[in-house]
């Protein structure tokens, strides 16, 4: 200020005295003086900054902490209907899709033996497939989908049936038997914000896509209505000092990769164990971008949902959970965020739920059969898991069909089995009961396709794009096998499949370690898989993250793998082999360091 006084007294003619010199020099002189005592003003005033940081600096969002706060407090608080819509918009304003074709394949498409096998062909199948799925929503199931058991999975065993005696193959079976485990069925999935800052005095929010897919304790008939507080991912540095009793907890779910492995597993069960308080209820929000609705568990893996019956839980989508997130954003203790939860169900017997398996026989010179199983049932449109895989299957079924049983050295069947997710062993039971002498005399390998063709959604925030590349195939052979696995290489490099530098010899699934029904007969299983950030969701459809390019690629890459079989015998098979792991995945050291990390 006193700086800025004296400028004004200078340019006044005042307190500048020059002695011995001319007006004309003294005004020349005062000029010159002013200019320098200006700009020293000018710089003092602005701080360190400089006329080429001015220039930098026009890119800034903000320039202070304060600033940056108040322009963001209400930028991105939208429903998230139209939190989505928005984003949408304004990224079409920056990024501009090309059209670009995924990977393609190596071998030329006009000469490739294989060419009969199509992506329109296989896309068709899988939309009948999410079609069932869908009919089951409109009938009003809260769990929709092909669930194991139901009349949903039924008529999808029923149409492969029919499928398979259409496309030329004769020796067909349907074999139906009771579900061999209880499944979940909730009948009531409800969850609303019923008070919240800038809420009217009768304005809710309803999340209509709330589930909860797996067991879970019964909340009052009615409901219950509680204060809801966010603890980040739960873990003990979060949970701290905090006071949970009676309140409706919502606890971030981070997939690892997916909802098969997530942090809520563990949070889950701190929560439940009561230390901090005993919650009314638990709210699991998944990071899964883009995406309505995911079944995932809050159970130990391996069969540990019982676990869910501790406390009244939920799941909800990505942007569902962003918007109660930034509800409570906004919450004190005179108007905190209030919920109502009430979730009802049953556990329905295996006897109550019939399913089955339906599997085509394609004899060779051998004897010998390699088995491909696909499982039937599955989470909302279930493509993903499993009705891309499905798909694959029977237009391997058309293909083979084709092929004199001279030009078969062994025999092929096509398993499509029920009775899957709950708790993962299929109908590979009562397949290997019924043929267990086949199975144990002339077994050459399992080849289990699972969980293809999904696209990765790499969701940057400013840059949002979908790659297959990005999401490469675990390859699973459990006694690694370097004749079988040499034979993957070379089917990913002559159809352009994305495959992980891996080997994975414990496959916690039907054929392997789990329940190790093939294990027991001392059998090799192999494929490819994925599980991703979209494992059990509504992405493969509502964010269309199968891509049938790359599933007609991993379908002549299969029928390739099955060519080169037919120039192998059980010994090359074996040679250089290791036996599968004592322990499996689901009980190893590994995934209690991975879970205890949460």
């Amino acid at each position: 200020m006193l700086l800025t006084e004296h400028c004004i007294r200078l340019t006044s003619g005042y307190d500048f005295g020059i002695v011995g010199e001319s007006d004309s020099q003294g005004r020349e002189k005062l000029r010159s003086h002013i200019g320098l005592i200006v700009f020293v003003a000018v710089l003092l005033v602005a701080g360190p900054g400089n006329a080429e940081t001015e220039s930098e600096n026009k890119q800034a969002l903000a320039t202070t902490p304060e600033a940056l706060v108040e322009m963001l407090a209400e930028k991105s608080f939208l429903k998230p209907k139209d939190y989505a819509e928005k984003l949408r918009s304004e990224r079409s304003a920056h990024f501009y899709p090309m059209g670009r074709v995924q990977i393609s394949q190596n071998l030329d498409p006009a000469t490739d033996p294989r060419r009969d096998i199509t992506a329109g062909k296989i896309a068709a199948d899988a939309e009948v497939l999410a079609e069932i799925g869908r009919e089951s929503k409109r009938d009003g199931e809260l769990l929709w989908g092909r669930i194991q058991g139901t009349k949903y999975e039924r008529k999808a065993l029923r149409w492969i049936f029919e499928e398979l005696q259409s496309r030329g193959l004769e020796d067909v079976h349907y074999d139906s038997f009771p579900s061999g485990f209880p499944q979940w069925r909730p009948t009531v999935n409800r969850l609303s914000v019923v008070s919240a800052p800038g809420f009217g005095p009768q304005e809710r929010f309803d999340f209509r896509d709330a589930i909860t897919a797996f067991v879970s304790a019964s909340t009052p008939k009615g409901g219950l209505r509680a204060p809801v507080i966010y603890v980040g991912d739960g873990t003990d540095a979060e949970l701290q000092g905090r006071k949970l009793d009676g309140q409706i907890v919502l606890l971030r779910g981070r997939t690892l990769a997916g909802a098969l492995i997530s942090s809520a597993r563990t949070a889950y069960s701190r929560l439940a164990a009561g230390k901090y308080g005993m919650p009314a209820a638990v709210v699991v929000w998944w990071d899964v971008p883009g995406t309505r609705q995911v079944a995932g568990r809050v159970g130990a893996p391996g069969g540990g949902d019982s676990i869910g019956e501790a406390l009244p839980w939920t799941t909800i989508g990505n942007e569902d959970g962003l918007y109660l997130r930034k509800l409570l954003d906004r919450a004190t203790e005179e108007k905190p965020v209030v919920a109502e939860i009430e979730i009802q169900g049953r556990m329905e017997s295996g006897k109550d739920r019939m399913s089955g398996n339906v599997y085509a026989m394609l004899p060779g010179r051998s004897g010998d059969y390699i088995v491909i199983p696909t499982h039937v049932d599955g989470y909302f449109y279930g493509i993903h898991d499993n009705g891309s895989s499905v798909a694959l299957n029977l237009s391997l079924a058309e293909h083979y069909a084709k092929i004199p049983p001279r030009q078969r050295e062994h025999g092929i069947i096509f398993l499509f089995q029920g009775d899957h997710e709950v708790p993962g062993v299929g109908g590979t039971l009562p397949f290997i009961d019924k043929h267990r002498k086949l199975m144990k005399d002339h077994l050459l390998v399992v080849l289990r396709p699972e969980h293809l063709g999904m696209l990765r959604r790499l969701d940057e925030a400013l840059y949002v794009s979908q790659s297959n590349v990005a999401e490469p195939l675990m390859l699973m052979v459990t006694n690694r096998s370097p004749a079988l696995i040499d034979l993957f290489k070379r089917a990913s490099e002559s159809y352009g499949i994305p495959m992980g530098d891996l080997v994975y010899a414990d496959p916690a699934a039907d054929e392997a370690a789990f329940h190790p029904p093939y294990n027991d007969l001392d059998a090799i299983s192999m494929g490819w898989i994925s599980i991703g950030k979209f494992y059990h969701s509504t992405a493969d459809v509502d964010l269309g993250g199968v891509d049938f390019s790359q599933m007609e690629r991993l379908a002549r890459a299969h029928a390739f793998i099955i060519d080169e079989l037919f120039k192998l015998q059980k010994e090359d098979l074996r040679r250089g082999g290791h036996p599968v792991p004592s322990k499996t995945i689901y009980q190893s050291d590994l995934i209690q360091i991975i879970m205890g990390d949460n």
